[in-house]
């Protein structure tokens, strides 16, 4: 690839410096600065446009930090910076001379029938308005895709895995922070103790981007601890990297734990049950270890943890929220319960089109049930959800992005090796901890569908995928 940048004699070059120097000085010290950041940043992604998804990364934990209202959607910094780096890698493409192939994208044949699906739904919608920022939300997770699979090259892999849990460690501190200092509404109190729950606002999707983040940072710290048992010499820098990818991952969890998420912690355990089995021999009887230790360890847990894992069997034993006596207790496990029965309702009665994607809030009310009045944003389930607002047609669009999505995870673990495979079991992980996450919560908001959507970008798309990873051995 070349791409022609202007000669430092270039008359034009001088002639745009001053410029830009002028602007700097008539505005205001704060304005002068962010012109001349962006500028930098401009500049960047004119030349490497993959700069705009490292950035991406960084910032999907504060996707729902300062929105500022656009029509009827917002525009958040996570919107920015998709949107940057798509410009930049559009006109790098246009300018190069000989234009290079399309990049493999695979999986964006699973996103767009769910896509289609929703759009589908708007046909019965009360309210397009409320719509749009769906529709968005779905567009952004394919352009994510699709953009890391153009520029995330093998050799960049590691580096934006690392990018994605350095972002999740910052975001784990955050709710650490909040947890041991009480910082927060009393709503979130946890024994002397306060629920963490970072940007997100709430505990739950806190929990699920860390979840989220957890698998990748285990399946890189087995892989880099195998790579450097097998390195021959004293390796400093493959000493600091196991260092630093295994205090990253134990920061996450910690942010997991100080979440006070059951349903995050029970995604933990699938994905952490899934990435030891994946991996190798001795991490599956690390694994077996890990339980036989966990079990004599129980009585010893803290006491809000013991309670809050004791009250999980409920959540699969209680199926009818009308007319049950709420308690403090089961006040959480009905209040979902409420929403699932809602949603079933809705698409029994709506069962080719759904209620309409971005809709829910709209005509819960009308399928509310007792005291829960509240509609929540979403079922509370991620399959009932869509099939609640988009009928038949968006349960099994969004079937097909489950399966699909872990089937080609689970492909990519069997057909590489070395780092590709390692991320690819981190992939399958996160995938394991979205499917269980979700079957009491929806963790398609805040962000996090960019995290999904970039982390399946990291999956294998080239034939020598094999040959390249051994240079990570």
């Amino acid at each position: 690839m070349s791409l022609t940048l202007p000669r430092f004699t270039d008359v034009r070059l001088w002639f745009g410096l001053l410029a830009v120097a002028a602007m700097l000085a008539a505005l205001p010290p704060e304005w002068s600065a962010a012109l001349l950041i962006a500028t930098a940043f401009g500049l960047t992604l004119v030349i490497w446009p993959v700069a705009g998804l490292f950035a991406l990364a960084l910032v999907i934990p504060f996707s729902a930090v300062a929105r500022t209202p656009l029509g009827p959607a917002s525009v958040g910094v996570t919107d920015i910076m998709l949107g940057a780096a798509a410009l930049a890698w559009f006109w790098r493409r246009a300018v190069e001379r000989p234009r290079p192939p399309l990049a493999p994208a695979p999986l964006l044949w699973i996103i767009l029938p769910l896509a289609f699906a929703l759009l589908y739904s708007t046909l019965p919608a009360r309210s397009l308005r409320a719509a749009i920022p769906e529709l968005v939300k779905w567009a952004e997770v394919g352009a994510a895709y699709f953009l890391g699979a153009q520029l995330l090259s093998p050799r960049l892999r590691l580096p934006f895995a690392l990018t994605l849990l350095l972002a999740a460690t910052v975001e784990a501190l955050i709710g650490w922070r909040q947890f041991y200092f009480g910082i927060g509404p009393e709503a979130f109190e946890l024994g002397r103790f306060l629920r963490a729950y970072g940007t997100f606002g709430q505990p739950n999707p806190y929990a699920g981007y860390l979840g989220l983040s957890l698998p990748l940072g285990l399946a890189l710290g087995l892989w880099s601890v195998r790579r450097l048992w097998r390195s021959r010499s004293r390796d400093l820098t493959r000493l600091f990297l196991s260092m630093a990818i295994w205090g990253m991952t134990i920061t996450i969890l910690a942010g997991i734990l100080a979440s006070g998420s059951r349903g995050a912690w029970l995604g933990v355990i699938a994905s952490t049950i899934a990435v030891l089995a994946l991996d190798s021999l001795a991490s599956r009887a690390l694994l077996l270890l890990g339980a036989g230790a966990t079990a004599l360890a129980a009585p010893l847990l803290p006491s809000f943890i013991t309670a809050r894992l004791a009250a999980i069997p409920a959540y699969f034993g209680v199926w009818n929220a009308r007319g049950a006596v709420v308690t403090d207790e089961n006040f959480a496990i009905l209040e979902r319960v409420a929403h699932w029965q809602a949603g079933w309702e809705m698409f029994a009665d709506n069962f080719w089109l759904g209620v309409g994607v971005g809709n829910w809030d709209i005509v819960y009310p009308q399928y509310a049930i007792d005291r829960w009045l509240d509609p929540l944003g979403h079922a509370h389930n991620a399959l009932f959800h869509y099939a609640a607002v988009a009928g038949i047609f968006g349960a099994l669009a969004y079937l097909m992005l489950w399966l699909g999505a872990l089937t080609a995870a689970f492909r990519a673990v069997l057909r590489t090796r070395a780092l590709a495979r390692a991320l690819a079991i981190g992939v399958v992980g996160l995938l394991v901890h979205l499917s269980v996450h979700n079957l009491i919560d929806n963790l398609w908001v805040q962000g996090m569908p960019l995290l999904v959507a970039l982390a399946l970008s990291l999956l294998p798309t080239i034939n020598n995928e094999n040959e390249i990873a051994q240079k990570h051995r």
